[in-house]
């Protein structure tokens, strides 16, 4: 800071020292003694339209009010508007189930199953808590098993559908250990020497060999619709 500088800022608060000590003064002389606050009065009471009423509104009878409900003003021919009851609609019946199951699908990332809309004849894959397409998606699939699944309806009506299988294919049962005296059935020999000797019980050779094709293509099929559903939830995340 220079000197000039300096004698500026010298000479300002000097002036306002003098400014204040000239404010003083005259205060110490009297000035501004003669005013004050006025005295603290009741504003007037309040006549004519402005006043507020608080009294509190008391309604006449209903029975004054009988001519107006008889000629209503609001109506042209001052006639009361008739009360028309309106017809209470039942709610409407839930659709029937008509699907069949004809894959499920469970590992331990993906748990889906494979219906058919048997009405239109289409084919949906369905996780736990979706509803079937269409009329019949009050039907949410609520449960699956290893070979059935379970629906509910908003009646809290369930369904239990069975896993289809194909004609002529048997579902084999859980495998228990053989007895211990259990004896193998003798094998009857072949008629001719050459062909095998039919099996009681199951398919011939060339209709067990279409049902295994039949079963190799549907597990190919569940799988495709498995790996199209994963990449679905990969791109969605």
């Amino acid at each position: 800071m220079n000197a000039r500088t300096a004698r500026v800022i010298t000479l300002g608060l000097a002036g306002a020292c003098g400014f204040m000590a000239l404010v003083g003064a005259f205060a110490w002389m009297g000035a501004g003694r003669g005013y004050g606050w006025l005295p603290e009065t009741e504003a007037p009471p309040v006549t004519g339209v402005g006043r507020i009423d608080t009294d509190a509104v008391v309604m006449p009878p209903d029975s004054e009010f009988a001519e107006v409900r008889q000629r209503p003003i609001f109506n042209e021919d001052r006639k009361p508007t008739p009360i028309i009851d309106e017809p209470t609609t039942d709610a409407a019946p839930p659709v029937p189930l008509n699907i069949t199951l004809t894959g499920i699908v469970l590992t331990p990332d993906v748990k889906l199953v494979m219906v058919r809309d048997n009405a239109k004849n289409e084919g949906v894959s369905l996780r736990v808590g979706m509803p079937l397409p269409g009329e019949q998606q009050g039907w949410i699939l609520t449960e699956i098993r290893a070979r059935s699944v379970v629906f509910k309806n908003p009646q809290d009506e369930t369904s239990e559908v069975e896993l289809e299988v194909a004609p002529g294919l048997t579902v084999p049962p859980s495998p228990r250990p053989p007895p211990a005296a259990a004896v193998a059935p003798p094998v009857p020999a072949p008629p001719d020497g050459n062909a095998p000797a039919a099996v009681p019980g199951q398919p011939p050779p060339d209709r067990a060999a279409e049902l295994q094709r039949r079963i190799e293509e549907r597990r190919r099929e569940m799988r495709e619709q498995a790996e199209k559903l994963r990449e679905q939830q990969e791109q969605v995340k």
